[in-house]
C-alpha cells in the first residue's frame, strides 16, 4: 500500500502534472517515448524484530517493555550511511512507516519497502510486487521476501547431512515460499519492466557453494546447488553481488552474521541476503554494509544495529512503461478518511476515475471524477469517503464509453471498527480442516494467524518483557499468513506451518489470534472452538 504520507505523494504527482502534457510520456500502447536510463541504488536489510529489539550495550535482546528506540535510530542512520534509493526491509514489524518517516521517504507496509521515490500498489500486485514511480508513467517493480528460517540448511550440512536430505528440506520449505515470485515477476521483466527482488532468503547461493569454496571452507562439505537460488537464476534473476564480485573465494560477502542473540556456538557464516534483478537493469556496484572491520564490509557503520549485514547495489536502470491502471493509496480506511487514487491512463478524452461497490460498473458508481483538463495520462484524484457506507469498494478507471480499464479494491469501515477473526465452526472433529476468516486486518507484509490454547501465554522473562508483544503469543500451535489481505479466509490442515504442535490438533479447546507483521502483537482473537474425537 502507499504509505499515509499522502501529502508528499500528492505534491510529487501534482508537480509532474503541472509540468505540462508535452513533458509526459504516453500511456502503454500509445507511442511512449524511449526512457532515459537512470542510476538506482537498491538495498536489502534485515533489521532484527522491528529494529528496536537489540540491546546495543550487550548484544542481547532488549528487555525493556518499550523496546530500545535508540537501536532503531541507529538502523535509520545505517540506512543513511549506505545512501540507497530503495530499501527492502525484513523483520520490519510495524516500523516500516516509522523508518520512512524519519528518512522523509515513502513506505509500503504491505511489502516492507521504503523509497525516496513514490510507491504504487498496482492491481495484480497482490502483495507480490509494487511499483516505484521513477518518472511520470515510468516504473520499476519491487518485490521483497523473507523466507522461513528453520530448519537452516547449512546447519544440516555442518552436522553431516547428505546433499539429498538438504535438497529435500529446501524444496519442501523454502522453495514454495517463492513460488508466487517465480510465477509473476519474470513476465514483468519480459515486458520491459525492471524488477528488483530483495530479501533475507535464509539460504546460501549455488554461486557460493562451489568446488573452489569446498577447498577453503570446512563447513562447505560439498558443492551444492541451493534450490532457491537456482530457481531464481533459471527464471532470469541476476545476483548483483556476484555480478560485481564473481569470485566467492576471494570475496565471500557474508551477511549472516555479525553477531546475534540467536546465533549458535558453531555458527555457519554465509551470504543469505541478496539484491536480485531481472529485466533492463545492470549492476555496476554492490557492497556489504555492516560493522567496521567486518569481513568484506565496504560501507562501515558503528554501532551496527542488527544481526544481518546489509547489501546495497547500484544499477543502471531503464524504467519501464506503466500499464494503464488505477491504484488506491490505502486499501483499508475509516469513514471520513480521504481516498487518494493514482492513475495512469491512455490520455484519451472522456476518461474518469470512479468509486463503485466491489464488482460494480460505471452504472453503480457512488462517486466520479474526470482525470483532468487536457486528458492527462498521469495524476492523483482524492475522494472523500464521508458520505459512503462501510463496505467493500473499488476505484475504477473508465473510458468515454464507460468501459472499466482497471480496478483497485479497498475496504471502508466504521470509525473505530475492530479487526475480527472467526472460525467457520465451533466444533471440529480431529483431522477436520479448520477454516478461518478475518476482517479489517492492516494488510502488512507478514500479518499472520496462529492457533493457541485459550489463555496460553508462555512465562519466560523474555516473553513477558519484549516490546514486540511476544508475551501471550509465543506458544502458537499452527500458523498461516494472511498474504497481506485486508479480508480473507484460510484453512488450517495438514499443509499448514507447524509451531509447537503438528497436524492434526489433538482434542481440546483452542482459539485463533490475528497477529501483526511477523511479530507477536495481537490485533484480534476468535471465539474459542473445540477439537473432539469423531
Amino acid at each position: 500500500m502507499i504509505r499515509d504520507t499522502i501529502r508528499a505523494t500528492l505534491i510529487f504527482l501534482l508537480l509532474f502534472l503541472a509540468s505540462g502534457a508535452t513533458d509526459r510520456p504516453q500511456a502503454a500502447g500509445a507511442g511512449a517515448r524511449p526512457a532515459v536510463a537512470i542510476e538506482l541504488r537498491v538495498m536489502t536489510l534485515n533489521i532484527f524484530y522491528g529494529g528496536d529489539e537489540l540491546n546495543l550495550t550487550n548484544g542481547q535482546f532488549c528487555l525493556r517493555p518499550d523496546g530500545c528506540p535508540e537501536t532503531l535510530a541507529e538502523v535509520i542512520e545505517a540506512i543513511r550511511a549506505a545512501n540507497p534509493d530503495i530499501v527492502g526491509l525484513e523483520e520490519g514489524e510495524r516500523n516500516t512507516a516509522a523508518i520512512a518517516g524519519a528518512l522523509g521517504w515513502y513506505a509500503s507496509e504491505r511489502m516492507q519497502i521504503v523509497s525516496r521515490y513514490p510507491l504504487i500498489d498496482p492491481p495484480g500486485g497482490d502483495g507480490i510486487y509494487i511499483f516505484v514511480q521513477l518518472a511520470p508513467g515510468r516504473v520499476a517493480a519491487l518485490a521483497n521476501v523473507h523466507l522461513p528460517a528453520d530448519p537452516y540448511g547449512p546447519y544440516l550440512v555442518r552436522d553431516g547431512a547428505p546433499a539429498e536430505a538438504v535438497r529435500e528440506l529446501e524444496e519442501s520449505l523454502r522453495l514454495p515460499a517463492i513460488r508466487d515470485q517465480l510465477r509473476v515477476l519474470p513476465a514483468l521483466a519480459a515486458r520491459g519492466t525492471p524488477v528488483f527482488l530483495t530479501g533475507d532468503f535464509n539460504s546460501p547461493s549455488h554461486l557460493d557453494w562451489t568446488e573452489a569454496v569446498v577447498a577453503v571452507r570446512d563447513v562447505v562439505r560439498y558443492p551444492f546447488a541451493w534450490p532457491v537460488s537456482v530457481a531464481l537464476a533459471n527464471a532470469g534473476f541476476r545476483d548483483s553481488y556476484r555480478r560485481v564480485h564473481p569470485d566467492p573465494v576471494a570475496v565471500p560477502g557474508f551477511t549472516w552474521t555479525p553477531g546475534s542473540p540467536e546465533a549458535v556456538k558453531n555458527e555457519v557464516h554465509d551470504r543469505i541476503d541478496w539484491v536480485l534483478t531481472a529485466g533492463p537493469a545492470t549492476a555496476r556496484d554492490s557492497r556489504v554494509v555492516g560493522e567496521a572491520g567486518g569481513p568484506d564490509v565496504e560501507i562501515p557503520f558503528n554501532p551496527w544495529p542488527t544481526d544481518h549485514r546489509g547489501v546495497v547495489s547500484t544499477f543502471d536502470v531503464t524504467p519501464g512503461v506503466s500499464p494503464v491502471m488505477v491504484a488506491v493509496g490505502k486499501r483499508s480506511l475509516s469513514v471520513g478518511d480521504d481516498l487518494p487514487v493514482v492513475f495512469h491512463a491512455t490520455g484519451r478524452r472522456g476518461e474518469r476515475v470512479a468509486v463503485v461497490p466491489a464488482g460494480g460498473t460505471a452504472a453503480s458508481a457512488v462517486a466520479v471524477r474526470p482525470t483532468g483538463a487536457g486528458s492527462p495520462t498521469d495524476g492523483t484524484i482524492v475522494f472523500s469517503t464521508t458520505s459512503l457506507a462501510p463496505d467493500a469498494y473499488e476505484a475504477v478507471l473508465l473510458d468515454a464509453s464507460d468501459t472499466v480499464l482497471s480496478r483497485s479494491p479497498f475496504w471502508l469501515y466504521a470509525a473505530g471498527a475492530p479487526a475480527t477473526v472467526a472460525t467457520s465452526q465451533s466444533v471440529y472433529a480431529i483431522g477436520e480442516p479448520i477454516e478461518v476468516s478475518w476482517t479489517h486486518a492492516p494488510g502488512m507484509r507478514w500479518d499472520w494467524l496462529g492457533i493457541y490454547s485459550p489463555g496460553e501465554s508462555g512465562n519466560s522473562k523474555l516473553a513477558t518483557t519484549r516490546n514486540s508483544g511476544y508475551g501471550g503469543n509465543g506458544h502458537y500451535r499452527l500458523y498461516a499468513y494472511t498474504r497481506t489481505a485486508i479480508e480473507g479466509t484460510t484453512t488450517f490442515n495438514a499443509d499448514s506451518f507447524v509451531g509447537y504442535s503438528t497436524w492434526p490438533l489433538q482434542p481440546g479447546n483452542y482459539e485463533v489470534r490475528l497477529l501483526l507483521d511477523d511479530g507477536y502483537r495481537s490485533a484480534a482473537t476468535s471465539a474459542p472452538f473445540k477439537v473432539v474425537q469423531p
